[in-house]
């Protein structure tokens, strides 16, 4: 029987993955790690709790039409998690909280590594149960699927001593860009924890950025987890963003490289490489670094969790062709001068729930071995 579990990079033929859903969606309470990732206008205004009826079916529409176009345009196996009431309460021995958040973004609590799947540390409280959304579909996968691996991290207590509680939250404050430029965040070392948003899979090579949601201990664990099994793992950082969440709005991958011609990463422009990082990292690799073009608009949802960025937040289903959000025009002209066909959906309604495409996707199969395109570290 073909391994289920099978996906070593952003770009191979997609075969299989998994879509979130937007149902019983909460905006989370206050916490350090949820704080940092708001602008300073919405820190004293948000209110938490259950989204609104009308936001949660907005969002479910676009959902549900990403996933027709997933399975019967892109003919790609389709798999959902299970609805969980995210307006119940926690309380562990270290923290208690009033509401969850929800299962819109399985890319950020289960990453895929070859034929592993590894549920992640997370940092946020709210998010602390997310990835049960997905038990029953992992459990399922492991029963199927003699060469699975499947991993629980270990788990953070998100108590007060995991996070530095003097953090600069005000975002545009010079205190917090200090903070930013030394690497210094609102989760300190005491526990390791990553999200795995925060990973970008290029074959033998994981470039993991160190940021709000993914510590020096998470990266540390990452690299001893999958050494053994010949992986690579690469700290990276882009001390220009100080509200560092998530590699896939910053650095993405485009173009494989092949014999004939080098590889195309996609770095957005505000948030540049740290240069020592690209120097060590990428020269004398198989990639170049290329600018992102500026997105459709700056405006984004209240309360959104990302930035504007988002624009850069696409799927590649195969090395030519990428699901991309209907409105970002100047990023689907570019992929397009790329040799890349574009799939355009509407999708602006589901960014308020913590992402875009490639964050309410993650993928379980592509079609493709593991390669290395980093010759400067074979």
């Amino acid at each position: 029987m073909m391994d289920i579990v099978s996906s070593y990079n952003e770009w191979d033929p997609l075969e299989e993955i998994i879509l979130g859903i937007p149902d019983y969606a909460c905006i989370p309470h206050d916490e350090p790690a949820y704080r940092s990732k708001l602008d300073a206008a919405d820190l004293n205004t948000f209110t938490a709790g259950l989204r609104k009826d009308e936001t949660i079916q907005k969002a479910r529409v676009q959902f549900d039409n990403l996933a027709r176009i997933l399975e019967y345009q892109c003919n790609v196996k389709l798999l959902r998690p299970e609805k969980i009431d995210y307006s119940k309460s926690i309380k562990t021995p270290f923290f208690e909280i009033e509401s969850q958040n929800c299962a819109a973004c399985p890319r950020d609590t289960l990453l895929v590594v070859g034929n592993e799947i590894i549920e992640t540390p997370m940092s946020n409280r709210a998010r602390y149960f997310e990835s049960m959304a997905y038990r029953k579909i992992l459990n399922d996968i492991w029963e199927k699927d003699k060469n699975m691996l499947w991993t629980n991290a270990p788990k953070p207590t998100m108590a007060d001593s995991m996070y530095n509680l003097d953090f600069p939250w005000d975002d545009k404050s010079k205190e917090r860009k200090d903070w930013i430029e030394s690497y210094k965040y609102v989760t300190n070392e005491t526990e390791p924890v990553f999200d795995a948003a925060d990973v970008l899979r290029l074959g033998k090579d994981l470039v993991v950025q160190n940021s709000f949601t993914t510590n020096r201990k998470g990266i540390e664990w990452l690299r001893r987890h999958t050494k053994s099994r010949g992986y690579r793992v690469h700290e990276i950082h882009f001390p220009g963003d100080l509200s560092p969440v998530h590699i896939d709005c910053s650095l993405i991958p485009l173009v494989p490289p092949t014999n004939e011609r080098k590889g195309i990463l996609m770095n957005c422009p505000e948030r540049p490489i740290a240069p020592a990082d690209k120097e060590r990292i990428f020269s004398g690799s198989n990639w170049e670094i290329q600018s992102a073009p500026m997105p459709f608009t700056t405006n984004i949802p209240e309360l959104c969790q990302s930035s504007y960025w988002l624009c850069m937040n696409l799927l590649l289903v195969s090395p030519d062709r990428a699901i991309v959000e209907e409105t970002e025009i100047p990023t689907i002209n570019y992929l397009e001068s790329l040799g890349i066909k574009c799939i355009r959906v509407p999708f602006r309604d589901v960014y308020g729930f913590g992402g875009g495409i490639h964050c309410v996707t993650s993928d379980i199969r592509r079609r493709g071995d593991r390669k290395s395109y980093f010759p400067n570290f074979d």
